[in-house]
């Protein structure tokens, strides 16, 4: 029966992946190939003759000039007032359209006006104006325009990261909100000559979009916008120094702004724009799950700062991270369920105990830094840490983690040990030898130095920092018992070695995965240090003969 459960569990797994990557390429073709008819995947009607054709109104030799200008209004209605109380901090003349995907950098020191100095007003905007070349007509049909806020009140975020030796040196009020400025504007602007039916236009473009009649078709302006996945929590930074803010004090005079211009292509801006309504719904009241900023940031962060190719890795990395991960455990959890105690001899008990510690401290300290660690990394902490704490209650007595726990009677009454026992028992004992002599002294300097020259919120946030450290150290001796027990007994029979296969796959997929989602620094070393383990493990495997045990 259980064997049946476990299949059905198999294939519903492998079922759920398969109809998530389905799901997946039939997205990206719907947005980044909209008029491509592809059967069964991406079906599209039969367009009729003669159907009215929307196309870009930008055609060769089209040359545009860029500028960008800084302005306390909300609207530029009337030109004459516009510009004489707006400010031109970036111009760039003559482009030329055939060149699709431009790139334009530049980092700007922005005057605030006096009027949101004294005011601490958070009315001011930036406008991209992008026309064709000669002066600025504000008025004229191809004219592709974007606003974008430069300030915003927003809560302070105060780091009560500090030193524990000297005290807490941060003397502003957390909760208050002040005025913050923008320190990074990403405009995006779609220059590829796309059309599209008249009854086939993207509707998550409509927004966006500005047509104008030519003819029989419609001409369309170029998409621009300021991509909203670029700007983060750490890209709004406050304007004063001052924990409450009145009329009486003046903002900063200036802020630095990192501004890009560059040329996507539709799929991008579709897929961004999809992305961003996504984490919009995240965020409401109606969402099953409520994501915080930091999520929010990560799944930005993770999106906007890798190429649409590096994107789809990743996110079918994901996939099969969670699936592997899922076999992994399901495996895991039918084999230690279905042995014996005498099955289970040649598991090193010390890797146990340390495998034990070392999930729950990385739990808590995953929790503890939860605004910075994703959802999903948190969630798999908390099943492996669960499920590490039922495995050693198959194995572990309360004598093997506690010797005081041990009477003489219980003592009088074991067994002789057999081949598999003395072997796990001496190398056991080694390791506790060198993990106490060695590697504690170790631990203790280190805690020192970590009190002494780094930061931490509180001294719980010191005591969890360093028991990670301390446990991941250990743990990289502790791996190796169970390795050594292998070699001297010339078998891996006592270990699931399915599970270990998943989890073998799941460890290089872990190397890309660390790499993109957010997390603590030590838990991506500890992905990474993984590797090297899992590579001798599979040595072991291929190399030693298979036994066949004995019948219980």
């Amino acid at each position: 029966m259980a064997g049946r459960v476990s299949k059905v569990l198999s294939v519903a797994a492998v079922v759920v992946f398969g109809w998530y990557m389905f799901t997946m390429i039939r997205l990206v073709l719907q947005l980044f190939y909209p008029a491509t008819h592809i059967p069964l995947i991406k079906p599209l009607p039969q367009v009729p003759k003669n159907t009215v054709m929307h196309r870009m109104a930008w055609r060769p030799p089209f040359e545009y000039d860029i500028r960008m200008y800084v302005s306390p209004l909300e609207s530029f209605n009337d030109q004459t007032a516009f510009l004489n109380q707006s400010l031109l901090v970036w111009n760039i003349d003559a482009q030329r359209i055939e060149q699709r995907y431009p790139q334009f950098k530049a980092e700007l020191k922005i005057d605030i006006p006096e009027k949101q100095q004294v005011l601490n007003s958070s009315g001011l905007f930036a406008f991209l104006f992008v026309q064709r070349a000669g002066e600025l007509n504000l008025n004229d049909p191809l004219l592709a325009y974007a606003r974008a806020p430069l300030m915003s009140i927003r809560e302070r975020m105060v780091d009560r990261k500090h030193s524990l030796i000297e005290g807490d040196s941060e003397t502003l009020e957390s909760g208050v909100w002040v005025p913050h400025g923008k320190t990074r504007l990403s405009w995006e602007i779609v220059l590829e000559d796309n059309e599209f039916h008249a009854w086939m236009m993207p509707l998550d473009i409509v927004p966006l979009l500005r047509v104008r009649q030519s003819g029989k078709n419609k001409e369309y302006i170029p998409l621009l916008w300021e991509n909203p996945l670029a700007t983060r929590e750490k890209h709004w930074v406050p304007l004063t120094n001052h924990s409450k803010v009145s009329s009486k004090q003046r903002l900063s005079g200036h802020m630095d702004v990192d501004v890009s211009l560059r040329g996507i292509g539709l799929g991008w801006l579709r897929l961004c724009n999809y992305v961003y309504h996504g984490l919009q719904e995240l965020r409401s009241p109606r969402s099953l799950i409520q994501y915080s900023d930091s999520d929010i940031d990560s799944l930005k962060e993770m999106v906007f700062e890798v190429n649409p190719t590096m994107l789809a890795i990743t996110m079918a990395a994901m996939a099969l991270h969670m699936l592997f991960e899922f076999l992994a455990y399901k495996e895991d959890v039918s084999f230690w369920s279905s042995r014996s105690k005498e099955g289970l001899h040649g598991i090193s008990k010390s890797s146990m105990v340390m495998g034990v510690v070392s999930a729950w401290i990385s739990l808590l300290y995953m929790w503890d830094r939860r605004k910075e660690t994703n959802v999903v990394v948190l969630a798999g902490a908390a099943v492996g840490a669960v499920v590490e704490a039922w495995k050693a209650t198959k194995v572990l007595r309360l004598e093997d983690i506690w010797p005081l726990g041990r009477s003489k009677a219980n003592a009088n009454k074991e067994e002789p040990e057999g081949e598999r026992a003395q072997v796990q028992r001496e190398v056991d004992k080694q390791t506790g030898w060198w993990m106490t002599r060695v590697c504690m002294p170790l631990m203790a300097v280190y805690a020192a130095v970590s009190l002494v020259w780094q930061q931490h919120e509180s001294y719980m946030s010191w005591l969890l920092s360093v028991s990670l450290v301390t446990v991941y150290s250990l743990e990289f001796i502790q791996m190796w018992p169970q390795l050594l027990i292998n070699h001297r007994l010339r078998t891996v029979d006592m270990l699931p070695l399915t599970a270990f296969l998943y989890r073998f796959l799941t460890t290089f997929i872990d190397d890309l995965y660390a790499l993109v989602v957010p997390m603590p620094l030590i838990e991506r070393i500890g992905t990474l240090r993984d590797d090297l383990v899992f590579v001798v493990l599979c040595y072991q495997w291929l190399k030693f003969p298979k036994r066949k045990e004995k019948a219980d």
